[in-house]
């Protein structure tokens, strides 16, 4: 059991103001960030058979909800991918109906056990391909031979419906629109509202793989992102996003009444998972 498995199960992450977990080809951090008391969020690291399982869970209720259904998502999570037999890591599909199967069950269980909610994103590193499932506005980006960086999850939020349609613009106003704390999917809560969206990408070409919850990529733009990954070694990546997210305010500079003018530096709690793609 690696220490990221422990502090979960032991229900220690939550209590950390900032924690990282360092692996041979992944770093994982949480930080509970400036305006927030209570860490919320739960992340999770976990290997089997070779295969890696990357998770970051972004509660919402408060502290007695909010971070109690993002730690049964992560520790229930942990559960099932480690009762897998070998054989569904080497069928897709099944692995892929597996997953909604337990993700449908995990859903019913948080609603009859808390007031809260939580979004939920997961990656699993197969050995020539990686598994995403999201629920929620957490992102997974994938940085590849080409020095490109691209989100390759869709946020299930109304500023990414607004944005699709037109309303927003520019993708980068999405994070200063004052909808943009509004998901149109996540487990738990009263309402049964859950859409899982699933991907398959191939390995080829991918360096590397990154997950945020909102506290990272609110306060954050894409280039910015890309500065910070294309400049810094593997091993201060993570930090020096982390440093960033919580030290720079982001300023708004068209006036509307639809958007905020300024965002504060780590106005949420934030979670960040960088891994390495193993590649033949």
């Amino acid at each position: 059991m690696n220490a990221c498995e422990r502090d979960l199960l032991l229900n220690v992450q939550q209590q950390y103001k900032l924690k990282l977990y360092n692996f041979e080809d992944c770093v994982a951090l949480i930080d509970v960030g400036k305006l927030r008391r209570n860490q919320e969020d739960s992340l999770l690291v976990s290997e089997k058979f070779s295969n890696t399982l990357m998770l970051i869970a972004d509660g919402m209720g408060g502290l007695e909800d909010g971070a109690f259904a993002s730690r049964m998502a992560a520790i229930d999570t942990y559960e099932w991918f480690q009762s897998l037999q070998k054989s569904k890591f080497d069928n897709i599909d099944d692995l892929s109906e597996e997953y909604e199967k337990f993700v449908e069950e995990l859903d019913i269980k948080i609603r009859n056990n808390c007031d809260g909610g939580t979004t939920l994103l997961i990656a699993i590193e197969l050995e020539n391909s990686i598994l995403l499932f999201n629920i929620g506005d957490s992102r997974a980006y994938i940085y590849n031979d080409l020095c490109e960086l691209s989100q390759v999850t869709r946020d299930q939020s109304i500023t990414q419906e607004l944005y699709e349609n037109g309303v927003i613009s520019c993708k980068g106003y999405m994070r200063f629109h004052k909808k943009n704390n509004l998901i149109c999917s996540r487990l738990g809560c009263s309402k049964k509202l859950l859409t899982i969206e699933t991907q398959l990408l191939p390995k080829e070409g991918v360096n590397d793989l990154f997950l945020f919850t909102d506290g990272v990529t609110d306060c954050i733009s894409d280039n910015t992102l890309f500065d910070l990954i294309y400049n810094n070694n593997d091993e201060v990546i993570s930090r020096q996003i982390l440093e960033y997210v919580m030290t720079h305010n982001s300023y708004f500079n068209i006036p509307s009444d639809d958007y905020y003018d300024m965002i504060e530096a780590g106005k949420d709690n934030i979670s960040i998972i960088h891994k390495k793609i193993r590649r033949k």
